[in-house]
Formats: C-alpha cells, structure tokens, sequence
C-alpha cells in the first residue's frame, strides 16, 4: 500500500501527488523479524540440511520468476523516461550480488532481502546443530547482533571506510541483524524461555538499532508497534475478531511472498498505465494493489507451490549424502 500511494509518485512524479506526507518504510523490516521466528519456530534438533534445502526450495523459485517477470514486464511496457533494467542488471538480480555490486541496480526494491534471508537460514543451519540454541548462548548473541552493529557504525564510521567495507557491510546486511535478533527473542518470549522485561530491553535496543541506521524515528517507531503485535500474535491465543474475514486473511496470507516480490515496480507500471487511461490517483492505487495481488496468486499457484514440491521431493526422498529428513512444519518467509 505504501509504494503504490507514497513511494511511486515519489519516484515517478508524473503519477501524481503521493497520499501521504511521510513514507513509512516498516514493511520488509518486520518481513526479517517474522523470518527469523520462523526459522525457530520450524528448526529441529538433529540434521538440519535437509530444513535447509526446504527453505531454499520454497523462496528461490518464485524470486527467480518474480525477477525474470519484473525485468520483462519493465522493458515490454515501461515508459522511455523510466530508468528501466539492462541484462546486466538482469543477471546480477538472478544470481543475488546486486546488493555487493554497486554497478548492478535491483530491478525491484524489495530483492535486497533475498540474499539476507538465505545467509541467516544457512547461519541457523550451521549453528543450531552446535548448541547455540541453549538459553545462555542464544542470548548473549541476540545482544550482540543488536549493540555490535550500532557500535561498530558509530559516528559514520561506515560511510567513511573504504568502498569495499561498505559493500561487505551493505551486501551481507550486518545494519540489519538486530531485525534478526528480535524474530528470535520473539520466539523466546513464546516459548516463555526469557522475561517480558528481557523482550522489552531488546526491543527498545532493536528499535534504537534501527533509528540509528535509517535516520528514520516514525518508520522505527512504527515498526517497534508493529512487533509489540507480533508478539501478543505469537504468545496470545488466536485473534477470534478476525473470524468474519478469516478466509481472506487466509489468501492474502497464502500469497504474501508473492505480494512482497512483485508489489513495487509492476504496481508502480500498473498505476502508469492506469494514469495514461485518464484515471486518478486512488484508482491508480486500486488498480495496483488488485493487479499486484492477481500476479502475486499466479506466481504462488504455478510457480511457488509446483517448485517447492517437485524439489523438495527430488532432493529429500532420495535422501542423499546419508541425511535423513526431520520432519517438521514449515513456516514460510513473509
């Protein structure tokens, strides 16, 4: 909702006036942070590879679809006054270094937290095994993807480093780890494994962490309300005053990977085209949501779900290298 009513005129004046005064930028942040309690909620003990491939299998194929369609769509029906992407650009977003190469342009805003998710799955699956899922560790670790990166960019200490610093700082998301470190201090708190006072101290310190790196107190704010809800969802019982629309919280549910893929520059295409038919702004705002939503369906129904089964059945009913499957939920990222 926020691209299509603020970001896009913004970025594409020609749209019109934005609906709003101030960009609340809470979306792909609180995406991290319930990640990462699913990576807890859906983690066990024991081999952890074949959870792995499982994650790996449920968001690689519809991100590569998501960006294959994005570039087509921009280059087939973008405006020529629009910066559009290249095939270097192409290239770089498919094989996940445009957020280490500078001179590669994500083709949609959202791309960035790809590379971020899978390195914090392959972190999980490489730590989990070795015990640093006991309380003493686990906490002493979430205080320190918390603090570490607030010190260690104090006073623009970054920005003033060389390029390649920034880039290894930038590409691997360290400015982002306390999105991570409060997902699961979240499931912590669900599991009654630390106090509310503890989740409070780190929430307040996650929220600090993330003014501190954005400049952005509302969007910070916002997002610190937004957690204080996830995690009334993750320890409360059910919310039964969303039963009369439960079937289409379901469905958006259902398809809000697909949602968060597409929403940007194919809905900022959609109201374009939408603005050249002669209709205003909140049309052009209704227009994207609801066409981003039907691409969002289509990507989940024959893409997301085919993949994931046909992977997952590839690499795990073989069983190969002498791992065994766990069984377990899955929880999906976003």
């Amino acid at each position: 909702m926020n691209h299509a009513a603020f970001e896009g005129p913004v970025l594409h004046p020609e749209l019109g006036e934005p609906l709003g005064r101030h960009p609340f930028q809470v979306g792909a942040s609180v995406l991290l942070v319930i990640s990462a309690y699913f990576v807890c909620v859906t983690i066990r003990k024991g081999p952890t590879l074949p959870w792995l491939w499982k994650r790996v299998c449920r968001i690689l194929p519809p991100y590569l679809a998501a960006v294959l369609a994005t570039y087509s769509l921009l280059v087939l029906f973008g405006p020529d006054n629009w910066i559009l992407p290249t095939p270097r650009d192409l290239w770089g977003n498919l094989t996940l270094i445009a957020s280490l190469d500078p001179t590669v342009k994500l083709i949609d805003g959202s791309y960035w937290t790809l590379p971020l998710q899978l390195m914090a799955f392959v972190a999980a699956a490489l730590l989990w095994p070795r015990g640093m899922g006991s309380p003493s560790r686990i906490t002493v670790l979430l205080w320190v993807m918390t603090v570490a990166p607030v010190i260690l960019q104090w006073h623009d200490r970054i920005l003033r480093s060389p390029l390649v610093v920034q880039q290894v700082w930038n590409g691997f998301g360290f400015h982002r780890l306390q999105l991570f470190a409060i997902g699961i201090a979240l499931w912590l708190w669900s599991q009654r494994r630390i106090s509310t006072v503890h989740l409070s101290a780190l929430l307040v310190a996650a929220v600090y962490a993330q003014y501190a790196h954005t400049a952005d107190l509302p969007s910070s704010l916002g997002i610190g309300a937004l957690l204080v809800l996830v995690a009334f969802a993750a320890r409360g019982p059910d919310w039964t005053v969303f039963a009369p629309v439960r079937r289409p919280v379901q469905f958006l549910a259902k398809v809000s990977f697909g949602i968060y893929l597409l929403n940007q520059e194919l809905g900022y295409l959609i109201a374009y085209h939408l603005m050249a038919l002669g209709l205003g702004r909140p049309v052009q705002v209704a227009g994207a949501i609801a066409g981003v939503v039907i691409l969002a369906w289509l990507l989940t129904k024959y893409v997301e779900e085919p993949a994931f089964r046909v992977l997952k059945g590839a690499r795990l009913g073989r069983a190969p290298f002498g791992v065994r499957p766990s069984a377990g939920t899955y929880g999906k990222p976003g």
